[in-house]
C-alpha cells in the first residue's frame, strides 16, 4: 500500500486531543497509523506544508526511513496539497492500493488490515474509508438506501460521501482523478462524493426538495453542479464503503466516530 500523508502545522477547529499542540497531535496519529497497519507493507509520502523542521525529524523517529519520501511545501495550502496526493500516488509504482491521509486521524490498533482485505477481496467496492462521520446519522445528504455487509469480522455499509481520508485501488483513482482534482478548483469534499456515488445528483427532485427543507444539502448539490456537471453522465457509480465500528477517525471533537474509546487510544500511545 501506498500512503501521501498531508501534514501541516497549523490547528484547525478543535480536536479531541491535543487541541493546542499540533506537533502532539501528529505524533499520536503517526504513531497510531504504525499500531493500527500491523503486518502491511507499506510506502510513506509526506508531504509537510510549511512545517518546521521537527516535523522531518519525527518522521524518520517513527517510519523505517527506506519507506519513506518526504516533499516539502511552502504553505501552498489545502487544495494544493490535495493535488500533490493524487499526482504522487499515481506517478508511484511501489503498490495497487493507495491510501490519502490527513494528519487530524487517530487508528485503531490492528484493525487497518479490514480495510486492505474488503478492497482487495470485492469486485464492487471502490473506495473504503475508516471514518464513521456523525453526519452520517442526521444529515439529509447522508439520508438514503445503504447496502450493509459483514466480512472480516466487521459490518461494512455504503454511504454517500466521507471526508478526503480513504482507500482505493491505484487503477480507480486514474479512472476518478479528474472529479478529485474538482477538489482542488474549489469544490466541496462532500459534492466530489456524490459525483462519484451518483448519490441524489441525477435526481432533479431532490434538488427542489433540499431547496425547500435543507439549504446545506442543497448548497452541496449546487457545488456539484458548478464544479463537476460534466463527469455527471461520463463517469460510472462507484461505491464507497464504510466500517462499523470505526477503524479511524477524523479528530473535530464534535464529529469523532462513535462506540470506540478514542482517548484511550490516544492515552495508551503517550503513556
Amino acid at each position: 500500500m501506498a500512503v501521501a500523508w498531508r501534514i501541516y502545522p497549523g490547528v484547525s477547529k478543535t480536536p479531541l486531543i491535543f487541541p493546542t499542540d499540533k506537533f502532539m497531535l501528529v505524533k499520536t496519529c503517526l504513531k497510531s497509523f504504525i499500531n493500527s497497519t500491523t503486518g502491511l507493507k507499506v510506502k510513506y509520502f509526506f508531504i509537510l506544508d510549511g512545517c518546521p523542521f521537527e516535523y522531518k525529524q519525527l518522521i524518520k523517529s517513527i517510519f523505517p526511513v527506506s519507506d519513506v519520501e518526504i516533499i516539502e511545501t511552502d504553505k501552498i495550502g489545502n487544495w494544493a496539497t490535495f493535488k500533490k496526493q493524487v499526482e504522487i500516488l499515481l506517478a508511484q509504482v511501489d503498490a495497487d492500493l493507495v491510501y490519502f491521509a490527513e494528519d487530524d486521524y487517530l487508528y485503531r490498533e490492528g484493525e487497518f488490515h479490514k480495510m486492505v482485505q474488503f478492497l482487495k477481496a470485492s469486485n464492487d467496492v471502490d473506495f473504503v474509508s475508516g471514518y464513521v462521520h456523525m453526519d452520517t446519522f442526521t444529515h439529509p445528504i447522508h439520508q438514503h438506501k445503504k447496502e450493509k455487509r459483514s466480512a472480516f469480522n466487521q459490518e461494512w455499509r455504503t454511504d454517500s460521501s466521507t471526508c478526503l481520508t480513504f482507500l482505493t485501488k491505484k487503477k480507480v483513482l486514474e479512472e476518478t482523478k479528474n472529479v478529485f482534482l474538482t477538489y482542488s478548483k474549489g469544490n466541496n469534499d462532500c459534492s466530489v462524493w456524490l459525483v462519484l456515488t451518483k448519490t441524489f445528483i441525477l435526481n432533479p427532485f431532490a434538488y427542489l426538495r433540499f431547496f425547500f427543507t435543507n439549504k446545506e444539502s442543497f448548497n452541496i448539490m449546487k457545488m456539484a453542479v458548478k464544479y463537476s456537471w460534466k463527469y455527471f453522465f461520463s463517469t460510472k457509480k462507484y461505491s464507497l464503503w464504510i466500517p462499523y465500528p470505526a477503524i479511524g477517525t477524523h479528530l473535530e471533537k464534535e464529529l469523532v466516530s462513535p462506540n470506540v474509546d478514542w482517548l484511550a487510544i490516544s492515552d495508551k500511545i503517550n503513556s
